[in-house]
């Protein structure tokens, strides 16, 4: 009998394997598909450096760690932090303020708009567990931060819609802020001071590899030897009566006192449903949206000027059905072949569901035209590659406090057992990684 099963080799379960291993437990990695890193992917096509999932990530304390243990330093990019931000709205791209002299000068806020965002601190306390994002803000900021900034920020990071997520979950430390300080301005002074008496921090800015966020999750898998076995679906799981767990594979089974399932959502469901029935319909009532990532290119002399920015998001509206876009080749060198510009385009999302039903084409006319309207392109860019998502990231609406405790309580009944990924504690790569960390190794990284 092994010491424990990581099934799926996504980061979730890349991190938790390694975790394990370092320990000295014996482990086994089961991935069903061919290939390591889950959403995590890169691409090189036609010359052109693609991101398939991610883009970038952001360096937390645990991920920046990992990078380092895993001799990875040599080969990061960090896009530099004082990249501007802009939204698109109104046909007209503005930049986000980055400082009080830029919140005063912009166009996304009316001088009503402005005062609003000033009086944050006298804002009333909210009393609903299962408020939205759009509500929250509203009530804090006013109406206008929650629909020019809020909303087109909640489309480009978690193709979702700030009306339908709960903000205790997708953004739990700014429920803490109001509930621990009275105000975010106030929580945001408090966490500063508390990071200036903390110790090292990882670098700033956006960070990517020389070859792609796949290096990350293929180092882990080099490190993990045959610990790591690939092609290898589950195909059911189910407890012993003596305590442990077998779990059933092609031609034959395994048995292990532990099991982590760092499967999709939908996909652990699958695996508990026998013998779990209510943690499978808490995790199969978690939304994943379609959501369809295309890569577009334009000649250079095709653009008014070259693009300098981290990309732009978009203020809904019924002429606009883009989410944003991520500048690729302006954000970290090696995207694109020169004299060219790659921009990856976002489609579709909680706020836009019909999407799913788009052919490719349509998304393609449908990219290429909003895209190149907001950058002032001229002429029609070459699609290099569309990617469609049945299902992507998974959206903490309402109830979701509910559905993660109903898990935690599997995992109390049923020794042995751990539930792990995206769905759980933030959707980023420093967030699943944060959440794939044994926790002693997470208090070390802290301290």
């Amino acid at each position: 009998m092994r010491g424990t099963i990581v099934v799926g080799a996504g980061m979730s379960g890349l991190v938790r394997a390694r975790e394990l291993q370092r320990q000295g437990e014996d482990v086994a990695l089961l991935e069903s598909s061919d290939r390591v890193g889950g959403l995590v992917r890169s691409r090189e096509k036609d010359r052109f450096l693609l991101e398939l999932g991610p883009n970038t990530v952001r360096p937390t304390a645990e991920l920046w760690s990992l990078v380092e243990e895993l001799g990875l330093r040599e080969q990061t990019l960090l896009a530099d932090p004082r990249l501007p931000r802009y939204v698109s709205w109104n046909g007209t791209l503005h930049a986000l303020p980055m400082s009080p002299a830029g919140l005063l000068r912009t166009r996304l806020l009316s001088a009503g708009g402005k005062l609003r965002l000033l009086a944050e601190p006298f804002a009333r306390k909210g009393s609903d567990p299962e408020e939205t994002v759009h509500s929250f803000f509203s009530r804090r900021v006013g109406s206008e931060v929650a629909d020019h900034f809020v909303e087109p920020f909640i489309g480009g990071i978690f193709a979702g819609s700030s009306r339908s997520l709960a903000v205790s979950a997708a953004f739990p430390t700014l429920d803490r802020w109001e509930k621990d300080h009275g105000s975010l301005f106030r929580g945001v002074l408090a966490h500063l001071r508390a990071r200036r008496t903390g110790g090292p921090r990882p670098p700033r800015g956006l960070l990517s590899f020389r070859e792609g966020l796949q290096t990350l999750p293929e180092a882990i898998a080099s490190g993990l030897g045959r610990s790591l076995e690939l092609s290898t679906p589950v195909q059911t799981l189910s407890p012993r009566p003596a305590g442990g767990w077998t779990v059933a594979i092609p031609g034959g089974s395994r048995e292990a006192r532990r099991v982590v399932l760092a499967t999709p959502a939908w996909e652990t469901a699958r695996l508990l449903e026998p013998f779990a029935p209510e943690a499978a319909r808490a995790l199969r009532d978690i939304p994943h949206p379609f959501l369809a990532v295309v890569h577009l290119s334009w000649r250079d002399r095709d653009l008014d000027r070259p693009l300098q920015g981290f990309g732009h998001l978009t203020v809904p509206d019924r002429e606009r059905r883009v989410l944003g876009a991520v500048w690729s080749s302006s954000l970290f060198a090696g995207r694109a072949p020169s004299g060219q510009t790659l921009v990856t385009a976002f489609l579709g999302g909680e706020r836009d569901k019909e999407a799913s039903e788009l052919t490719d084409e349509e998304i393609r006319m449908i990219a290429s035209r909003e895209v190149g309207q907001a950058l002032g392109a001229h002429g029609e860019p070459e699609m290099i590659l569309l990617t469609r998502y049945s299902r992507s990231i998974p959206q903490y609406v309402a109830g979701h406090a509910a559905r993660i405790e109903t898990l935690s309580r599997t995992e109390a009944r049923f020794p042995g057992l751990a539930l792990i990924g995206n769905y759980r504690g933030g959707i980023s790569v420093g967030d699943v990684v944060r959440g794939a960390v044994l926790p002693k190794a997470r208090a070390d990284v802290s301290s």
